[in-house]
């Protein structure tokens, strides 16, 4: 049975853009879209949400992640361009606002908007990450 899923990605970036597109064209019921969305989620059953920022996470950001109820997003996965730290704690707020973080959050070093793609092997540990998530979602 296909649950529904939204990929989101902050900062918008086209090469996040193509992957979002990609992951979500395996998927029935699933769209992307950037950070904040220009429709705000409801009643997802699955969120991924990949998130590139520095120390300092803008107030866009945070009030979006913070914004997680579980009416939102029942599930979330992080994929993130950032600190352990950083991606820490954007775990604990969306666990405060009130949605489940589904999965281990996964470190990956996104592409710049000129200089390079995902890399096989990452492009890889990111759809297998996906996919164990959105199984675990259906139970």
């Amino acid at each position: 049975m296909a649950i529904r899923l939204r990929v989101l990605h902050y900062p918008d970036n086209k090469k996040l853009s193509a992957l979002c597109n990609e992951i979500c064209s395996k998927y029935e019921n699933s769209k992307y879209d950037k950070i904040p969305p220009a429709y705000p989620c409801e009643n997802e059953r699955l969120l991924v949400a990949f998130i590139k920022t520095g120390k300092e996470m803008s107030s866009e950001l945070k009030n979006f992640v913070k914004d997680l109820s579980k009416s939102r997003a029942q599930n979330v996965m992080f994929i993130f361009d950032c600190s352990q730290a950083t991606g820490k704690e954007i775990c604990d707020m969306a666990t405060a606002a009130g949605t489940k973080v589904i999965a281990e959050p996964v470190y990956v070093k996104f592409p710049s908007l000129f200089f390079m793609n995902f890399g096989a092997e990452q492009k890889q540990q990111i759809m297998k990450a996906v996919e164990t998530a959105y199984a675990a979602a259906q139970d």
